[in-house]
């Protein structure tokens, strides 16, 4: 899966951690002025233009909102680890491993984000129907626009949903989730070629699809095109385990210990990094000088265990994992590793290239990306 890591937490929602990304505030500002302009011509001034067109802005993120809650409870109820939902420029992206309950898991989670969004554009369009002017008509557009969302974010090809839903059904009949991949990657490029095409003849017939059908194009074969080379990177990085490849883990931090103790000994001294926090020696989550900073800016003598960020919202891996999946799940981030609750190291991307060019590179010199395509759920 993508995930931002240019991003800022704005809240949690059922304690799973809520992020913007860096560029979703400027699709946002985007979406709200454009959507204002539309509006004037209907309203009785620029300020009731403005006021409608915030209206239509938050029903609109709301529902891509909806849409990743939609996939992080389902993933919840099939006891998937869930590290938070994050809004991007092209909708959301949320943080859950489905594959660790196997084709049906993945399947289920994935299918829950289209299915989530015909819900929702039903709702829009009863709504819709009780409504009259500007407000029906905005209501009235949500609801086609959902309707429209959900069918694109079905389509078979990574990274949308119907791209892991495509996955889990080869997974399930091939019992291989690499050749899986494969076929995915290769039906997303087919796929790719017809959007492309279909991109030629909106714009040539002047519709207003064929920048979303164009975006869709170069997404779909951009990634399906990546994907035997991918497949190959994680056969290889499945011949070792996280074991094999973590560093060392980070001083831990006693949860009785206060907070202001906690920053002369060790947050002030490394501002960006996240340190474990122990009780009775096992893992109860990490603090920062940042958490720290939020929970002791009254009572510094607080406990550690005041301003630390749960286990619940962290990366966490097991020593006996692949180094494939692991390598999916952390992205670009940090993860603790715990055995039975207890830390017995950290692992970071930069720790499996080491790995990989100690295991591979005295013999192929070659360059991969990723093993997994993401998955930004739009």
């Amino acid at each position: 899966m993508l995930v931002d890591t240019h991003r800022y937490r704005i809240g949690t929602i059922g304690g799973i951690p809520l992020y913007v990304g860096s560029s979703w505030p400027l699709i946002a500002g985007l979406y709200l002025y454009l959507q204002f302009l539309r509006l004037q011509g209907s309203a009785d001034s620029g300020l009731e233009a403005a006021g409608f067109a915030l209206v239509g802005a938050v029903l609109f993120f709301g529902s891509v909102l909806v849409h990743e809650g939609a996939h992080a409870a389902v993933a919840r109820a099939l006891g998937i680890p869930v590290a938070g939902i994050t809004l991007v420029f092209w909708g959301g992206a949320t943080e859950a491993r489905a594959d660790v309950r196997g084709p049906l898991g993945e399947f289920l989670v994935s299918a829950v984000g289209p299915a989530s969004t015909l819900l929702l554009a039903a709702a829009f369009r009863l709504v819709a129907g009780e409504l009259s002017g500007t407000m029906g008509e905005i209501v009235r557009d949500l609801a086609a626009l959902n309707v429209l969302f959900a069918i694109l974010n079905a389509l078979p090809g990574f990274p949308l949903d119907g791209g892991r839903m495509l996955l889990a059904l080869a997974w399930g009949l091939s019992g291989s989730r690499g050749s899986a991949l494969r076929v995915a990657g290769w039906v997303g490029v087919g796929l790719g070629a017809a959007c492309g095409a279909g991109a030629v003849w909106a714009f040539t017939n002047r519709t207003g699809l064929w920048f979303i059908l164009a975006y869709l194009a170069f997404l779909l074969i951009a990634t399906g095109r990546q994907m035997d080379g991918r497949v190959a990177l994680a056969d290889r990085l499945r011949a070792g385990t996280v074991a094999d490849a973590m560093a060392p883990p980070s001083p831990a931090i006693p949860a009785s210990m206060s907070l202001s103790e906690a920053l002369d000994r060790h947050l002030r001294a490394e501002r960006d990094r996240s340190f474990p926090v122990v009780d009775d020696g096992r893992v109860i989550g990490t603090v920062s000088l940042a958490s720290a900073r939020r929970a002791g800016a009254r009572n510094p003598l607080r406990p550690v265990r005041d301003g630390l960020v749960p286990l619940r919202e962290l990366v966490v891996v097991s020593p006996e994992e692949p180094l494939d999946r692991a390598l999916e799940w952390i992205g670009g981030r940090e993860a603790l590793v715990l055995r039975d609750g207890v830390l017995v190291g950290r692992l970071a991307a930069a720790d499996v290239q080491r790995w990989y060019r100690r295991r591979f590179e005295p013999t192929d010199r070659t360059q991969a990306g990723p093993p997994v395509p993401p998955r930004p759920d739009g």
